[in-house]
């Protein structure tokens, strides 16, 4: 039982008040009113732990005076016991409507009172460890409210950042989710050798390109002031307005500004990874016309060298012959010489036919990437 407990005892009849506040003694503190509307005067300035009431009132009577305390916020949870000498079943009825806690006749004994009063205080005692739990409880939903709220920022930022085929669309996502926050911030992108600053006031501002570039060789997460900076791999984001005054908002800030940061970097090496397939697809495209003029070329030169050897050896042919009647020699020796310039001239004949593989080797491979591009 809470120790102290303070009373508000309400009867017109003087002698039975002193009775209630001599019982009263000890274990609680008493404040008496011989009225109700005297009752709800005092209720302005001091709010008590419980009510004892008259049922008959003049005036407002303790029924009524009852259900007013029942309809006020800010008194509708105090335990109210009548005290009435009527114990009949309509007056307990009446109490009960109003929305007493319990009852009890007069003449009383004092050590029921007593026992009754103690067994509201521990109602009492128990009633508000469970609001304070409920509030604690409400408290909690609501704080797992906001940061289930928070995070759906940063979800559904990563799930637009698939969209997002540039450092440009990537950046204005980045601004857009901050904006959600209600934070002003600045992001800074590295791709492709190049550096995109951008912020709501424009893109590559040079003051704001000056403060970025120096902050990006800061660490991951740290905060100044009122801003904060996450660096991950490429992706550098200030925040400019953090609400320092709310240290748990902060905390969530920090958490879901590093999710967001380092999601939007592996975009960005996603987005680089397909900026460097682009050009050298691009390339490609570019290289396969000169591929093909080139093969075109070594064909012609290729079919002319082959017309031209093949005239020279027709030549070499003739000449050695019209040279056997000349030379004097034997028919064997004729036959060895023809033999051995017939062996080189097969052997040309081969690697010409060797490089004419090489050719088509060429034209394959130039279909085969000409085919990739088109997949």
């Amino acid at each position: 039982m809470e120790p102290g407990l303070n009373v508000f005892v309400v009867d017109d009849d003087p002698i039975l008040t002193e009775v209630i506040s001599a019982a009263l003694a000890g274990e609680f503190s008493a404040e008496t009113f011989f009225s109700a509307e005297t009752c709800l005067a005092r209720l302005a300035e001091r709010k008590p732990d419980i009510f004892i009431l008259d049922v008959s009132l003049p005036g407002i009577d303790g029924c009524d005076l009852c259900r007013r305390l029942k309809d006020d916020w800010d008194t509708q949870d105090i335990p109210v016991l009548f005290i009435s000498a009527s114990d009949d079943i309509e007056t307990r009825l009446l109490c009960y409507d109003a929305g007493a806690y319990d009852f009890i006749q007069k003449p009383f004994d004092p050590a029921e009172l007593q026992r009754k009063l103690r067994v509201a205080a521990l109602q009492l005692s128990s009633r508000r460890s469970l609001s304070e739990q409920a509030s604690y409880a409400q408290k909690t939903a609501m704080s797992a409210m906001v940061s289930m709220g928070e995070l759906g920022v940063v979800l559904q930022f990563l799930s637009k950042s698939f969209a997002c085929n540039t450092a440009d669309e990537l950046a204005a996502a980045m601004l857009d989710a901050m904006q959600q926050y209600d934070l002003q911030a600045a992001v800074q992108l590295r791709i492709g050798g190049g550096t995109l600053s951008l912020s709501k006031n424009g893109r590559d501002l040079p003051l704001e390109v000056s403060v970025l570039n120096h902050v990006s060789h800061s660490d991951r997460i740290f905060q100044f002031k009122s801003r904060c900076v996450f660096n991950y791999g490429h992706v550098t984001l200030m925040v400019n307005n953090m609400p320092v005054d709310d240290a748990d908002r902060c905390g969530r800030i920090r958490d879901n500004g590093a999710l967001l940061a380092e999601g939007a970097d592996a975009r960005l090496k996603a987005i680089e990874v397909d900026l460097l397939a682009r050009l050298r697809r691009a390339g490609i495209e570019a290289a396969l016309p000169r591929v093909y003029s080139t093969l075109d070329g070594v064909q012609g030169n290729y079919r002319r060298n082959c017309f031209e050897l093949t005239q020279v050896m027709i030549e070499f042919q003739e000449v050695l012959t019209k040279a056997f009647i000349h030379l004097g020699l034997t028919e064997s020796q004729e036959e060895q010489l023809s033999g051995m310039a017939n062996d080189f001239m097969q052997r040309v004949v081969g690697t010409q036919d060797a490089a004419l593989g090489i050719v088509g080797q060429l034209e394959s491979l130039a279909e085969d990437l000409k085919d990739l591009l088109r997949n």
